[in-house]
């Protein structure tokens, strides 16, 4: 958009001055890009098919296209295959990927685009200017257990920014206190999460075809709402995880141990046999919805994916929905640029343009 504005300002199409190009950069408290992402997820690909149309001939990691999907009640000693896939749990023309791979792949796109990612760096404070985001500030390196510096102690750096995207995840311990300082989530649904634990299991040789995406639910929960998900991976990998709410009533819920009761199932034990476990993770996700969203917008920033709750619960899908509220975000700091004007009131169209989007 800044190429195209700067091209059409030098060819008399449109007045204005033109834009320098802006620094942007972006902090990742992972060692490296894609560190917190665990392997094994589907993307609908509808803002991946905006932002790259190209994205298959530019090389996106797809592990698979989806070409079976199910969904099986699992009693404590029977299952049965409903008979029609409901409409959410519907993946034809989705694809199974590796979040990790997926998200390397686009921060090399960045990073040919001039972007600067800094891997290894936590954000830790917000800096403002009354009600105004300003910047950052990012954790220091090199203290011991006691908080002393040590030999290699690195202080924080402080980062100013004309505009902060925020997007450090479900419940992020940055956002959190802006929302806690700026009152983001009056008048808004409480906020509910849910916990995901998954396994990524070698198969046998010649035993697993890709492509599939098996959802279960019941056993072996009773007292909580949740289910499971079952993705079939190239090189003879299933992707085995379990979703459950943490609004349960019951305290002693523990969604590790039941990601293990659920192996014992007749139905899994029959798909895992002779299995082993290779990898093994798990992410909270926010379950409020859409009522759930807090303020988006305000003085020098605005909040993107599951930082804003961004999650179609039905659906077990965010990965899109993050993706096209980060390029709406691009879109409102294009403004911003254009009229040298971050406030509230510019990027107010953030939110506007998320209201009348597939989000």
């Amino acid at each position: 958009q800044i190429q195209k504005n700067n091209q059409d300002i030098s060819e008399g199409k449109r007045s204005g001055e033109p834009i320098p190009d802006p620094m942007i950069a972006v902090l990742e408290k992972g060692f490296e890009i894609g560190a917190q992402s665990l392997s094994g997820a589907v993307l609908k690909p509808a803002a991946l098919s905006e932002l790259l149309p190209n994205y298959k001939e530019e090389g996106c990691p797809i592990e698979a296209q989806v070409s079976y999907d199910a969904v099986h009640y699992l009693g404590s000693d029977f299952d049965f295959k409903l008979p029609v896939t409901p409409p959410p749990f519907q993946n034809h023309g989705n694809y199974i990927i590796s979040v990790s791979k997926f998200n390397r792949w686009l921060a090399e796109k960045c990073e040919a685009r001039g972007i600067n990612i800094f891997p290894g760096f936590a954000a830790v404070e917000v800096l403002y200017d009354g009600e105004k985001i300003v910047g950052v500030r990012t954790g220091d390196k090199g203290r011991d257990k006691d908080g002393k510096p040590k030999n290699n102690f690195e202080p924080g750096l402080i980062l100013k920014s004309k505009m902060v995207v925020f997007a450090d995840g479900t419940r992020g311990s940055l956002f959190k206190q802006v929302v806690r300082k700026l009152d983001l989530r009056k008048g808004k649904n409480p906020e509910v999460f849910e916990e995901g634990v998954k396994e990524i299991i070698q198969m046998p040789k010649g035993t697993v075809t890709p492509g599939q995406v098996i959802h279960t639910m019941g056993f072996p929960l009773s007292k909580s709402i949740g289910g499971t998900f079952i993705y079939t991976l190239p090189d003879d990998k299933i992707v085995l995880g379990l979703v459950v709410y943490l609004d349960t009533r019951d305290p002693l819920l523990d969604p590790h141990r039941e990601l293990q009761k659920v192996k014992t199932h007749k139905f899994m034990r029959k798909m895992l046999n002779g299995g082993k476990v290779i990898a093994y993770g798990g992410k909270t996700l926010p379950a409020g919805g859409w009522y759930s969203m807090p303020k988006l917008y305000g003085k020098g920033w605005v909040v993107v994916g599951d930082s804003a709750s961004m999650v179609d619960v039905q659906k077990l899908k965010g990965i899109h929905l993050a993706m096209k509220s980060g390029m709406l975000a691009a879109e409102a700091a294009f403004l911003g640029l254009q009229k040298n004007d971050f406030s509230e009131g510019t990027l107010k169209i953030y939110e506007e343009k998320v209201h009348k989007s597939y989000i």
